[in-house]
Protein backbone atom coordinates (compact mmCIF):
# COMPACT_ATOMS: atom_id res chain seq x y z
CA UNK A 1 0.00 0.00 0.00
CA UNK A 2 1.35 3.75 -1.31
CA UNK A 3 1.86 6.29 1.35
CA UNK A 4 -0.14 9.03 0.25
CA UNK A 5 1.89 11.80 1.67
CA UNK A 6 5.29 9.93 1.61
CA UNK A 7 4.71 10.07 -2.41
CA UNK A 8 3.37 13.96 -2.53
CA UNK A 9 6.00 14.80 -0.79
CA UNK A 10 8.97 13.07 -2.84
CA UNK A 11 7.20 14.67 -5.97
CA UNK A 12 7.22 18.40 -4.54
CA UNK A 13 10.86 17.79 -3.45
CA UNK A 14 12.13 16.41 -7.26
CA UNK A 15 10.01 19.28 -8.68
CA UNK A 16 12.46 21.62 -6.43
CA UNK A 17 14.98 19.70 -7.13
CA UNK A 18 14.62 19.74 -11.18
CA UNK A 19 14.90 23.31 -11.09
CA UNK A 20 17.62 24.20 -8.99
CA UNK A 21 19.89 21.95 -10.45
CA UNK A 22 19.36 22.51 -14.23
CA UNK A 23 19.70 26.61 -12.82
CA UNK A 24 23.39 25.52 -11.32
CA UNK A 25 23.80 23.45 -14.83
CA UNK A 26 23.28 26.63 -16.55
CA UNK A 27 24.77 28.79 -14.79
CA UNK A 28 28.02 27.23 -15.95
CA UNK A 29 28.35 23.95 -13.51
CA UNK A 30 29.60 20.97 -15.18
CA UNK A 31 28.50 17.20 -14.46
CA UNK A 32 31.38 14.86 -13.95
CA UNK A 33 31.50 12.15 -16.24
CA UNK A 34 33.64 8.90 -16.34
CA UNK A 35 35.58 7.61 -19.73
CA UNK A 36 34.69 3.38 -20.73
CA UNK A 37 35.36 1.51 -23.57
CA UNK A 38 32.32 0.57 -25.73
CA UNK A 39 31.78 -3.13 -26.00
CA UNK A 40 33.83 -5.33 -28.63
CA UNK A 41 36.85 -6.56 -28.57
CA UNK A 42 37.54 -4.14 -32.21
CA UNK A 43 35.90 -1.09 -30.72
CA UNK A 44 38.43 2.37 -30.73
CA UNK A 45 36.10 4.36 -29.47
CA UNK A 46 35.13 5.17 -25.66
CA UNK A 47 31.69 6.43 -24.42
CA UNK A 48 31.23 8.85 -21.64
CA UNK A 49 28.98 8.39 -18.70
CA UNK A 50 27.55 11.25 -16.75
CA UNK A 51 28.21 10.82 -12.91
CA UNK A 52 24.86 12.86 -12.69
CA UNK A 53 24.50 10.92 -8.55
CA UNK A 54 27.68 12.02 -7.57
CA UNK A 55 26.87 16.02 -8.82
CA UNK A 56 23.80 15.73 -6.53
CA UNK A 57 25.59 14.01 -3.38
CA UNK A 58 28.25 16.90 -3.48
CA UNK A 59 25.72 19.26 -3.25
CA UNK A 60 23.76 17.77 -0.71
CA UNK A 61 23.52 21.39 1.02
CA UNK A 62 21.87 22.82 -1.57
CA UNK A 63 19.56 20.10 -1.44
CA UNK A 64 18.73 20.61 1.96
CA UNK A 65 17.95 24.44 1.44
CA UNK A 66 15.11 23.50 -0.59
CA UNK A 67 11.77 24.52 0.68
CA UNK A 68 10.12 20.84 0.44
CA UNK A 69 13.02 19.25 1.93
CA UNK A 70 12.08 19.47 5.53
CA UNK A 71 7.95 18.62 4.66
CA UNK A 72 10.03 15.50 2.92
CA UNK A 73 12.05 14.65 5.70
CA UNK A 74 9.21 14.93 7.97
CA UNK A 75 7.10 12.63 5.80
CA UNK A 76 9.73 10.12 5.64
CA UNK A 77 10.23 9.96 9.56
CA UNK A 78 6.73 9.46 9.85
CA UNK A 79 6.71 6.44 7.56
CA UNK A 80 9.93 5.30 9.47
CA UNK A 81 10.72 3.75 5.60
CA UNK A 82 14.59 5.23 5.86
CA UNK A 83 16.57 2.69 7.15
CA UNK A 84 15.09 -0.21 5.29
CA UNK A 85 15.59 1.83 2.01
CA UNK A 86 18.98 2.55 2.74
CA UNK A 87 19.68 -1.09 3.97
CA UNK A 88 19.00 -2.46 0.80
CA UNK A 89 21.33 0.27 -1.26
CA UNK A 90 24.18 -0.51 1.18
CA UNK A 91 24.44 2.76 2.32
CA UNK A 92 25.77 3.40 5.96
CA UNK A 93 22.39 4.57 8.14
CA UNK A 94 22.22 7.32 10.74
CA UNK A 95 21.82 6.62 14.41
CA UNK A 96 19.28 9.91 14.58
CA UNK A 97 16.06 9.26 13.16
CA UNK A 98 16.15 12.64 11.30
CA UNK A 99 19.59 12.19 9.99
CA UNK A 100 18.75 8.90 8.52
CA UNK A 101 15.45 10.59 7.05
CA UNK A 102 17.77 13.44 5.40
CA UNK A 103 20.52 10.53 4.33
CA UNK A 104 17.78 8.93 2.43
CA UNK A 105 16.51 11.97 0.44
CA UNK A 106 19.62 12.54 -0.79
CA UNK A 107 20.08 9.20 -2.46
CA UNK A 108 16.98 8.74 -3.51
CA UNK A 109 17.18 12.34 -5.42
CA UNK A 110 20.33 11.13 -6.85
CA UNK A 111 19.58 8.00 -7.55
CA UNK A 112 16.24 9.66 -10.01
CA UNK A 113 19.06 11.02 -12.30
CA UNK A 114 21.58 8.62 -12.25
CA UNK A 115 23.44 8.55 -15.50
CA UNK A 116 21.02 11.29 -16.66
CA UNK A 117 22.83 14.24 -19.05
CA UNK A 118 20.09 16.73 -17.41
CA UNK A 119 18.02 17.21 -15.00
CA UNK A 120 14.94 17.13 -16.60
CA UNK A 121 11.71 15.80 -14.45
CA UNK A 122 10.73 12.96 -16.35
CA UNK A 123 7.42 11.81 -15.05
CA UNK A 124 7.45 8.35 -15.93
CA UNK A 125 10.45 7.61 -14.54
CA UNK A 126 9.91 9.44 -11.01
CA UNK A 127 6.78 7.03 -11.05
CA UNK A 128 8.92 3.90 -11.26
CA UNK A 129 11.11 5.29 -8.36
CA UNK A 130 8.08 6.00 -6.41
CA UNK A 131 7.10 2.08 -6.97
CA UNK A 132 10.39 0.65 -6.30
CA UNK A 133 10.24 2.30 -3.23
CA UNK A 134 6.74 1.16 -1.99
CA UNK A 135 8.25 -2.12 -2.96
CA UNK A 136 11.67 -1.92 -0.63
CA UNK A 137 10.30 -0.45 1.88
CA UNK A 138 6.84 -2.58 2.25
CA UNK A 139 5.90 -4.66 5.39
CA UNK A 140 6.42 -8.32 5.31
CA UNK A 141 3.04 -8.48 6.90
CA UNK A 142 1.45 -7.15 3.70
CA UNK A 143 2.84 -9.74 1.89
CA UNK A 144 0.28 -12.96 0.84
CA UNK A 145 3.29 -15.85 1.36
CA UNK A 146 6.15 -16.21 3.38
CA UNK A 147 9.12 -18.19 1.91
CA UNK A 148 11.87 -19.74 3.49
CA UNK A 149 14.91 -21.98 2.06
CA UNK A 150 15.03 -25.69 3.93
CA UNK A 151 18.46 -26.57 4.37
CA UNK A 152 19.47 -30.49 3.65
CA UNK A 153 15.70 -31.24 2.20
CA UNK A 154 16.43 -34.25 -0.79
CA UNK A 155 12.95 -35.65 -2.04
CA UNK A 156 11.80 -36.84 -5.54
CA UNK A 157 8.59 -35.35 -5.06
CA UNK A 158 8.65 -31.72 -6.45
CA UNK A 159 6.08 -30.28 -4.35
CA UNK A 160 4.71 -31.37 -0.97
CA UNK A 161 1.12 -30.03 0.54
CA UNK A 162 0.90 -30.16 4.56
CA UNK A 163 -1.81 -28.98 6.61
CA UNK A 164 -2.36 -25.18 7.97
CA UNK A 165 -1.55 -23.64 4.49
CA UNK A 166 2.36 -25.06 4.39
CA UNK A 167 3.70 -26.24 1.77
CA UNK A 168 7.16 -27.64 0.23
CA UNK A 169 8.24 -26.79 -2.91
CA UNK A 170 11.24 -26.99 -5.53
CA UNK A 171 12.32 -23.54 -5.67
CA UNK A 172 13.00 -23.57 -9.58
CA UNK A 173 8.79 -24.40 -9.83
CA UNK A 174 7.81 -20.68 -8.41
CA UNK A 175 9.37 -17.30 -8.73
CA UNK A 176 11.60 -17.12 -6.12
CA UNK A 177 14.14 -14.36 -5.01
CA UNK A 178 17.81 -15.38 -6.28
CA UNK A 179 19.24 -15.53 -2.76
CA UNK A 180 16.84 -18.44 -1.68
CA UNK A 181 18.37 -20.10 -4.36
CA UNK A 182 21.95 -20.03 -3.63
CA UNK A 183 23.56 -23.48 -2.58
CA UNK A 184 25.74 -22.12 -0.28
CA UNK A 185 25.13 -23.47 3.24
CA UNK A 186 21.77 -24.88 2.11
CA UNK A 187 23.30 -28.57 2.81
CA UNK A 188 23.79 -29.64 -0.88
CA UNK A 189 25.46 -29.50 -3.96
CA UNK A 190 25.40 -26.46 -6.44
CA UNK A 191 23.50 -29.19 -9.02
CA UNK A 192 21.26 -30.43 -6.59
CA UNK A 193 17.79 -28.96 -6.33
CA UNK A 194 16.60 -26.48 -3.77
CA UNK A 195 13.23 -26.99 -1.61
CA UNK A 196 11.50 -23.76 -0.38
CA UNK A 197 8.89 -23.87 2.86
CA UNK A 198 6.03 -21.39 1.86
CA UNK A 199 3.49 -20.60 4.32
CA UNK A 200 0.39 -18.45 3.77
CA UNK A 201 0.11 -15.03 5.44
CA UNK A 202 -3.00 -14.28 6.93
CA UNK A 203 -4.32 -10.89 8.30
CA UNK A 204 -2.71 -8.58 11.01
CA UNK A 205 0.65 -7.02 12.28
CA UNK A 206 1.60 -9.96 13.41
CA UNK A 207 0.76 -12.27 10.39
CA UNK A 208 4.62 -12.79 9.30
CA UNK A 209 5.54 -13.73 12.83
CA UNK A 210 2.72 -16.03 12.87
CA UNK A 211 3.89 -17.95 9.21
CA UNK A 212 7.42 -17.60 10.63
CA UNK A 213 6.12 -19.47 13.44
CA UNK A 214 4.51 -22.60 11.43
CA UNK A 215 7.32 -23.00 9.63
CA UNK A 216 9.45 -23.69 12.40
CA UNK A 217 6.89 -26.06 13.61
CA UNK A 218 7.21 -27.69 10.38
CA UNK A 219 10.57 -28.27 11.01
CA UNK A 220 10.13 -29.78 14.60
CA UNK A 221 7.13 -32.40 12.97
CA UNK A 222 10.07 -33.36 10.32
CA UNK A 223 12.76 -33.67 13.26
CA UNK A 224 10.06 -36.46 15.37
CA UNK A 225 9.43 -38.63 12.00
CA UNK A 226 12.73 -38.93 10.96
CA UNK A 227 16.79 -38.64 12.15
CA UNK A 228 18.96 -36.52 9.37
CA UNK A 229 20.20 -32.70 9.10
CA UNK A 230 17.03 -30.74 8.24
CA UNK A 231 16.32 -26.93 9.35
CA UNK A 232 15.32 -23.00 8.21
CA UNK A 233 17.98 -21.07 6.24
CA UNK A 234 18.90 -17.50 7.93
CA UNK A 235 16.68 -15.51 5.95
CA UNK A 236 12.79 -15.62 4.82
CA UNK A 237 11.66 -13.49 2.35
CA UNK A 238 8.25 -11.68 1.19
CA UNK A 239 7.04 -10.36 -1.64
CA UNK A 240 6.24 -6.91 -2.14
CA UNK A 241 5.55 -6.05 -5.24
CA UNK A 242 7.07 -5.10 -8.69
CA UNK A 243 9.74 -8.12 -8.32
CA UNK A 244 10.79 -6.92 -4.97
CA UNK A 245 11.46 -9.02 -1.97
CA UNK A 246 11.67 -8.24 1.45
CA UNK A 247 13.76 -10.09 3.33
CA UNK A 248 13.78 -11.09 7.61
CA UNK A 249 16.10 -12.83 9.61
CA UNK A 250 14.27 -16.58 10.76
CA UNK A 251 16.70 -16.96 13.87
CA UNK A 252 17.24 -20.78 12.87
CA UNK A 253 20.85 -22.18 14.30
CA UNK A 254 23.07 -23.85 11.61
CA UNK A 255 21.75 -27.31 10.59
CA UNK A 256 23.17 -30.40 11.26
CA UNK A 257 25.38 -31.91 8.37
CA UNK A 258 24.02 -35.53 6.27
CA UNK A 259 20.78 -33.68 4.70
CA UNK A 260 17.46 -35.29 5.10
CA UNK A 261 16.29 -37.79 2.15
CA UNK A 262 12.69 -38.20 2.25
CA UNK A 263 11.18 -41.14 -0.30
CA UNK A 264 7.88 -40.80 -1.78
CA UNK A 265 6.44 -43.17 0.80
CA UNK A 266 8.07 -41.26 3.81
CA UNK A 267 6.70 -37.94 2.58
CA UNK A 268 3.16 -39.38 2.65
CA UNK A 269 3.54 -41.00 6.14
CA UNK A 270 4.92 -37.12 6.96
CA UNK A 271 1.83 -35.21 5.80
CA UNK A 272 -0.32 -37.85 7.97
CA UNK A 273 1.99 -37.05 10.73
CA UNK A 274 1.72 -33.50 10.61
CA UNK A 275 -2.02 -33.63 9.78
CA UNK A 276 -2.44 -36.02 13.05
CA UNK A 277 -0.04 -33.64 14.75
CA UNK A 278 -2.28 -30.47 13.66
CA UNK A 279 -5.33 -32.18 15.30
CA UNK A 280 -4.14 -32.70 18.50
CA UNK A 281 -3.08 -29.81 21.33
CA UNK A 282 0.49 -28.24 21.82
CA UNK A 283 2.34 -30.22 24.19
CA UNK A 284 2.76 -28.66 27.63
CA UNK A 285 4.77 -28.65 30.51
CA UNK A 286 7.26 -31.37 30.71
CA UNK A 287 6.54 -32.52 27.22
CA UNK A 288 7.03 -29.10 25.73
CA UNK A 289 10.52 -28.89 27.64
CA UNK A 290 11.56 -32.55 26.35
CA UNK A 291 10.59 -31.63 22.63
CA UNK A 292 12.47 -28.20 22.97
CA UNK A 293 15.31 -29.57 24.77
CA UNK A 294 15.60 -32.73 21.90
CA UNK A 295 15.61 -29.91 19.01
CA UNK A 296 18.61 -28.63 20.41
CA UNK A 297 20.31 -32.05 20.58
CA UNK A 298 19.17 -32.16 16.60
CA UNK A 299 20.49 -28.84 15.77
CA UNK A 300 23.89 -30.08 17.08
CA UNK A 301 26.52 -30.84 14.94
CA UNK A 302 26.43 -34.71 15.81
CA UNK A 303 24.28 -36.91 17.52
CA UNK A 304 27.71 -37.43 20.57
CA UNK A 305 27.13 -33.49 21.38
CA UNK A 306 23.42 -34.13 21.45
CA UNK A 307 23.59 -37.01 23.55
CA UNK A 308 22.96 -34.10 26.93
CA UNK A 309 20.16 -32.83 25.46
CA UNK A 310 18.18 -35.86 24.88
CA UNK A 311 19.59 -37.43 28.03
CA UNK A 312 17.67 -34.14 29.64
CA UNK A 313 14.67 -34.72 27.66
CA UNK A 314 14.77 -38.30 29.41
CA UNK A 315 15.11 -37.06 32.85
CA UNK A 316 11.88 -34.36 32.17
CA UNK A 317 9.21 -36.94 31.23
CA UNK A 318 10.76 -40.10 33.59
CA UNK A 319 12.18 -38.85 36.85
CA UNK A 320 10.63 -38.03 39.88
CA UNK A 321 8.60 -40.76 41.81
CA UNK A 322 5.62 -42.74 40.74
CA UNK A 323 3.37 -45.85 41.05
CA UNK A 324 6.71 -47.81 41.39
CA UNK A 325 9.39 -45.36 41.49
CA UNK A 326 11.72 -46.63 39.06
CA UNK A 327 14.95 -45.63 38.32
CA UNK A 328 15.36 -43.92 34.86
CA UNK A 329 17.12 -46.58 32.90
CA UNK A 330 14.42 -49.14 33.92
CA UNK A 331 11.59 -46.59 33.14
CA UNK A 332 13.51 -45.50 29.19
CA UNK A 333 13.53 -49.21 28.35
CA UNK A 334 10.10 -49.79 29.17
CA UNK A 335 8.68 -47.10 26.79
CA UNK A 336 11.60 -47.77 24.34
CA UNK A 337 11.82 -51.55 23.72
CA UNK A 338 7.92 -51.30 23.89
CA UNK A 339 6.22 -54.58 22.70
CA UNK A 340 9.87 -56.01 21.49
CA UNK A 341 10.79 -57.73 25.60
CA UNK A 342 14.42 -56.69 25.07
CA UNK A 343 14.44 -54.50 28.65
CA UNK A 344 17.19 -55.59 30.06
CA UNK A 345 19.26 -54.87 26.62
CA UNK A 346 17.96 -51.29 26.42
CA UNK A 347 17.98 -50.77 30.09
CA UNK A 348 22.10 -51.34 29.51
CA UNK A 349 22.60 -48.97 26.71
CA UNK A 350 20.57 -46.27 28.58
CA UNK A 351 23.32 -46.61 31.93
CA UNK A 352 25.90 -46.81 29.22
CA UNK A 353 24.81 -43.48 28.10
CA UNK A 354 24.96 -42.32 31.39
CA UNK A 355 28.45 -43.17 32.30
CA UNK A 356 29.15 -41.77 28.76
CA UNK A 357 27.72 -38.47 29.41
CA UNK A 358 29.40 -38.66 33.06
CA UNK A 359 32.46 -39.04 31.23
CA UNK A 360 32.23 -36.06 28.59
CA UNK A 361 31.57 -33.92 31.79
CA UNK A 362 34.79 -35.27 33.10
CA UNK A 363 36.73 -34.33 30.02
CA UNK A 364 36.81 -37.85 28.26
CA UNK A 365 34.50 -37.45 24.91
CA UNK A 366 34.45 -41.19 24.41
CA UNK A 367 33.69 -44.31 26.13
CA UNK A 368 34.12 -46.59 23.36
CA UNK A 369 36.01 -49.06 24.87
CA UNK A 370 34.11 -49.34 27.91
CA UNK A 371 30.29 -49.40 25.94
CA UNK A 372 29.32 -52.67 23.74
CA UNK A 373 30.11 -50.52 20.86
CA UNK A 374 31.06 -46.96 19.70
CA UNK A 375 30.16 -43.55 21.27
CA UNK A 376 29.10 -42.20 18.43
CA UNK A 377 26.76 -45.04 17.96
CA UNK A 378 25.49 -45.06 21.18
CA UNK A 379 24.68 -41.22 21.05
CA UNK A 380 22.96 -41.75 17.58
CA UNK A 381 20.62 -44.86 19.14
CA UNK A 382 19.44 -43.13 22.00
CA UNK A 383 18.50 -39.90 19.92
CA UNK A 384 16.19 -42.34 17.83
CA UNK A 385 15.03 -43.54 21.36
CA UNK A 386 13.59 -40.61 22.64
CA UNK A 387 12.46 -39.48 18.92
CA UNK A 388 9.96 -42.46 19.01
CA UNK A 389 9.33 -41.92 22.73
CA UNK A 390 8.74 -38.15 22.24
CA UNK A 391 6.77 -39.22 19.07
CA UNK A 392 4.32 -41.21 21.01
CA UNK A 393 3.10 -38.80 23.32
CA UNK A 394 3.24 -36.04 21.05
CA UNK A 395 0.29 -38.20 19.62
CA UNK A 396 -1.03 -38.98 22.63
CA UNK A 397 -0.39 -42.77 23.14
CA UNK A 398 1.65 -42.60 26.39
CA UNK A 399 -1.13 -40.61 28.15
CA UNK A 400 -0.52 -37.29 30.06
CA UNK A 401 2.59 -38.76 32.68
CA UNK A 402 5.04 -40.52 30.74
CA UNK A 403 6.29 -41.69 34.19
CA UNK A 404 3.36 -43.28 35.03
CA UNK A 405 3.24 -44.80 31.77
CA UNK A 406 6.40 -46.63 32.66
CA UNK A 407 5.62 -47.96 35.78
CA UNK A 408 2.33 -49.87 34.46
CA UNK A 409 4.28 -51.34 32.03
CA UNK A 410 6.56 -52.51 34.20
CA UNK A 411 4.16 -53.92 36.64
CA UNK A 412 2.41 -55.75 34.17
CA UNK A 413 5.71 -57.17 32.94
CA UNK A 414 6.57 -58.18 36.25
CA UNK A 415 3.25 -59.85 36.47
CA UNK A 416 3.30 -61.40 33.32
CA UNK A 417 6.81 -62.96 33.87
CA UNK A 418 6.18 -63.43 37.55
CA UNK A 419 10.43 -63.20 38.12
CA UNK A 420 10.97 -59.36 37.19
CA UNK A 421 12.00 -57.18 39.54
CA UNK A 422 10.57 -53.83 40.34
CA UNK A 423 12.21 -51.05 42.50
CA UNK A 424 9.53 -49.33 45.21
CA UNK A 425 10.17 -46.61 46.10
CA UNK A 426 10.90 -46.42 49.82
CA UNK A 427 8.69 -43.48 51.83
CA UNK A 428 11.46 -42.00 54.20
CA UNK A 429 11.26 -42.25 57.68
CA UNK A 430 9.90 -38.96 59.20
CA UNK A 431 12.63 -36.83 61.21
CA UNK A 432 12.45 -37.61 65.08
CA UNK A 433 10.65 -35.66 67.22
CA UNK A 434 10.94 -35.37 71.12
CA UNK A 435 8.83 -38.13 72.65
CA UNK A 436 5.67 -37.86 74.68
CA UNK A 437 6.09 -39.23 77.94
CA UNK A 438 2.62 -38.33 78.92
CA UNK A 439 0.76 -40.44 76.34
CA UNK A 440 4.25 -42.48 75.34
CA UNK A 441 2.72 -46.23 74.70
CA UNK A 442 3.71 -49.35 76.36
CA UNK A 443 6.77 -51.42 74.57
CA UNK A 444 5.24 -54.66 73.17
CA UNK A 445 6.67 -57.88 74.77
CA UNK A 446 7.38 -59.36 71.89
CA UNK A 447 9.08 -56.10 70.50
CA UNK A 448 12.37 -57.37 70.65
CA UNK A 449 11.73 -61.06 68.89
CA UNK A 450 12.67 -61.55 65.62
CA UNK A 451 9.88 -61.79 62.47
CA UNK A 452 9.20 -65.09 62.01
CA UNK A 453 9.74 -66.17 58.29
CA UNK A 454 6.23 -67.98 58.29
CA UNK A 455 4.50 -64.54 59.71
CA UNK A 456 5.79 -62.69 56.46
CA UNK A 457 3.43 -62.49 53.17
CA UNK A 458 4.39 -64.65 50.76
CA UNK A 459 3.60 -62.93 47.43
CA UNK A 460 5.59 -59.87 48.89
CA UNK A 461 9.15 -60.25 50.14
CA UNK A 462 12.14 -58.04 50.60
CA UNK A 463 14.97 -58.79 48.71
CA UNK A 464 18.66 -59.18 49.43
CA UNK A 465 20.91 -57.01 49.86
CA UNK A 466 18.98 -54.15 50.06
CA UNK A 467 19.14 -51.84 47.00
CA UNK A 468 20.03 -48.41 48.70
CA UNK A 469 18.48 -46.38 51.44
CA UNK A 470 15.62 -44.71 48.97
CA UNK A 471 14.32 -48.44 47.37
CA UNK A 472 13.85 -51.93 48.08
CA UNK A 473 13.07 -54.55 45.60
CA UNK A 474 10.22 -57.31 45.65
CA UNK A 475 9.67 -59.53 42.48
CA UNK A 476 5.89 -60.20 41.74
CA UNK A 477 5.42 -64.07 41.32
CA UNK A 478 2.05 -65.96 39.65
CA UNK A 479 0.04 -67.02 42.23
CA UNK A 480 -1.60 -69.50 40.59
CA UNK A 481 1.33 -71.19 40.18
CA UNK A 482 1.29 -71.64 44.22
CA UNK A 483 -2.36 -73.38 44.09
CA UNK A 484 -2.64 -77.23 43.97
CA UNK A 485 -5.36 -78.34 41.41
CA UNK A 486 -7.14 -81.91 41.28
CA UNK A 487 -5.73 -83.84 38.32
CA UNK A 488 -9.46 -85.71 38.10
CA UNK A 489 -11.45 -82.24 38.57
CA UNK A 490 -9.05 -80.24 37.10
CA UNK A 491 -10.31 -77.24 38.98
CA UNK A 492 -8.99 -75.43 41.96
CA UNK A 493 -9.46 -76.44 45.82
CA UNK A 494 -10.44 -73.73 47.83
CA UNK A 495 -10.21 -73.53 51.53
CA UNK A 496 -13.97 -73.65 52.24
CA UNK A 497 -16.98 -75.24 53.87
CA UNK A 498 -15.34 -77.56 57.25
CA UNK A 499 -11.57 -77.31 56.43
CA UNK A 500 -11.85 -73.74 57.01
CA UNK A 501 -13.16 -74.08 60.14
CA UNK A 502 -10.40 -76.50 61.16
CA UNK A 503 -8.52 -74.34 59.77
CA UNK A 504 -9.39 -71.54 62.39
CA UNK A 505 -8.98 -73.63 65.45
CA UNK A 506 -5.91 -74.12 64.33
CA UNK A 507 -4.96 -70.68 65.15
CA UNK A 508 -1.57 -71.03 67.31
CA UNK A 509 -2.76 -68.65 69.87
CA UNK A 510 1.03 -66.82 70.61
CA UNK A 511 -0.45 -64.67 66.59
CA UNK A 512 -2.79 -63.48 68.51
CA UNK A 513 -1.11 -62.65 72.08
CA UNK A 514 -0.11 -59.07 71.17
CA UNK A 515 -3.35 -58.07 71.53
CA UNK A 516 -3.62 -58.76 75.11
CA UNK A 517 -0.55 -57.38 76.40
CA UNK A 518 0.68 -58.66 80.01
CA UNK A 519 3.02 -56.55 82.21
CA UNK A 520 5.90 -58.52 83.04
CA UNK A 521 6.16 -56.43 86.27
CA UNK A 522 2.52 -56.80 87.57
CA UNK A 523 1.99 -58.09 91.13
CA UNK A 524 -2.02 -60.66 90.72
CA UNK A 525 -1.39 -60.62 94.97
CA UNK A 526 -4.61 -58.96 96.30
CA UNK A 527 -4.17 -58.55 99.97
CA UNK A 528 -7.40 -58.70 102.49
CA UNK A 529 -8.41 -55.10 103.45
CA UNK A 530 -8.34 -55.07 107.41
CA UNK A 531 -11.64 -52.67 108.00
CA UNK A 532 -12.27 -52.33 112.13
CA UNK A 533 -15.80 -52.68 112.50
CA UNK A 534 -15.83 -51.11 116.12
CA UNK A 535 -14.36 -48.47 115.18
CA UNK A 536 -16.45 -47.01 113.20
CA UNK A 537 -19.60 -48.56 114.76
CA UNK A 538 -20.01 -45.21 117.25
Amino acid sequence: MRDLRLNEALRRLAAEAATRFSTMVASGEQIPFDVAEQEGPDSLFHSYLPLTAQFVREREGELRSLTAFEPAREAVEAAGVAAAYLEQRGEPVPRQARERAARMLTVFIAALWDGCTEFALDRERLDGALSVLDAEVSDVDDADVLVVPVVGLRMPLARLQLPHGVELIRADAIDAPIEAMRSEGMGRSAWQPQFLAIAEQGEGPDSGAAALRQLRELISVMRLFKGGGIGLGPYAFGPTGEGRWRRIATGAPATRSGGYLLSEEEATELSLLATTLEARPDPDGALAWAVARFEMGCERQTALQGLSDHLLALRALLEGRGPVGASLPMRAAALIAGKSGDRPAVRERIEHALELERAAMAGAPNLSGKTPQPAAQLASWVEEGVRGMLRAAALGELGADLGVAADETLIATGLSEGDFEIAVAHEPEPEPREPDLKHQPRPHPRAHLPIEEDEMDNDTRILEPVPGEDEIRITATNWLEEVEVEEEAGTIEWPAGGSDVERRERVDTPRVRHLFPVPEDADWEVRELEYDHYRHAG
